[in-house]
């Protein structure tokens, strides 16, 4: 018989470790998608906007030539602010467009013919920006 001249004690440290480091390195990566995750969450559900457009329309009308949010999904909420966790407004019927206020991270300021303004999501299937 070949003399081993690992100890049944070094055996086992080889094989826990290689065990181990693998869901090691599986959860540290995780753990970066993670944060990546809780990051965009966060900045889609800040108040800062990336774009702002003037709103000189009266009140809930859209003007020809000024860009304007179609409603695409029937029951869509129209939320105080640009978060899922923001009070309802109002809920829109689809086909229903709205006057045009300014974008953010995933949200659109609108105003509705009755003069309403709010947030709602941005573009999927729930709206679409019309520019002319």
């Amino acid at each position: 018989m070949p003399y081993d001249d690992r100890s049944s004690f070094a055996r086992t440290g080889i094989r826990i470790v290689r065990v181990v480091v693998p869901w090691v390195g599986l959860l540290i990566v995780l753990l970066v998608l993670w944060s990546f995750v809780t990051d965009y969450r966060t900045a889609a559900d800040s108040n800062e906007s990336t774009a702002t457009v003037e709103a000189t329309q009266t009140p809930g009308v859209v003007l020809a030539g000024e860009p304007y949010v179609q409603v695409l999904s029937d029951g869509l909420n129209l939320r105080a602010e640009p978060s899922t966790t923001a009070a309802v407004v109002k809920v829109l019927s689809a086909d229903q467009q709205l006057a045009f206020i300014e974008e953010g991270i995933g949200w659109y300021r609108v105003r509705d013919a009755e003069g309403i303004e709010g947030w709602v999501a941005a573009g999927g299937r729930y709206t679409e920006l019309i520019q002319p």
